[in-house]
């Protein structure tokens, strides 16, 4: 009896190959989008750069200008806890590669950025305050490139394909998980 000649046979063959295409082929394509993803979120969309214009450029620059301003804190004589949970929030947003740790910390550094320097405002003029402005400037300047990455829209659309069927079993089957969008 030949494949060709017994439709049932034929049919199933047919059925088992389309389903294990859908899922080998299916999961390693989330996967390697997810990855590619994650790629923009280190490297940036234009590699060609010699500047790396990166969500990851871009929370270590928030990062570095958090610890400048700090620094302005400790010689303006600041008040200690708003100089280290600036420091410690700074120092998390740097380091790791879990993306939701860095939000989380990133999302802490903002407000503490803030109190450190509504309280230099408020207890120094406007000549003492150069280099902290500079450095607030600064830090409000990475802050607004990170909205206004690509990575996030990337990420939040890679996450609404993860909603649909099928990539939902096949995101399930293959461990790919949703990415950070860092709040877009």
């Amino acid at each position: 009896m030949r494949l060709s000649e017994n439709r049932k046979l034929a049919l199933v063959v047919l059925i088992v190959c389309a389903l294990a295409s859908i899922v080998l082929f299916g999961g390693g394509a989330l996967r390697n989008e997810r990855y590619d993803i994650l790629q923009v979120f280190s490297d940036g969309t234009d590699t060609s750069l010699s500047v790396r214009h990166s969500m990851e450029a871009y929370l270590l620059r928030c990062a570095e200008r958090a610890d400048a301003l700090a620094e302005q804190g400790v010689l303006l004589g600041a008040d200690e806890n708003l100089i280290e949970s600036v420091r410690t929030a700074a120092a998390a947003t740097r380091e790791g590669d879990d993306l939701d740790a860095r939000h989380a910390a990133y999302q802490e550094l903002l407000p503490a950025v803030e109190s450190l320097y509504t309280a230099l405002e408020q207890s120094h003029g406007a000549d003492e305050l150069v280099d902290a402005r500079l450095a607030y400037n600064d830090f409000k300047g990475a802050v607004n490139l990170i909205q206004n990455d690509q990575y996030p829209v990337m990420a939040s659309i890679f996450n609404d394909k993860l909603e649909n069927f099928p990539a939902n079993l096949l995101a399930a089957l293959f461990g790919v998980e949703p990415l950070n969008t860092f709040g877009w």
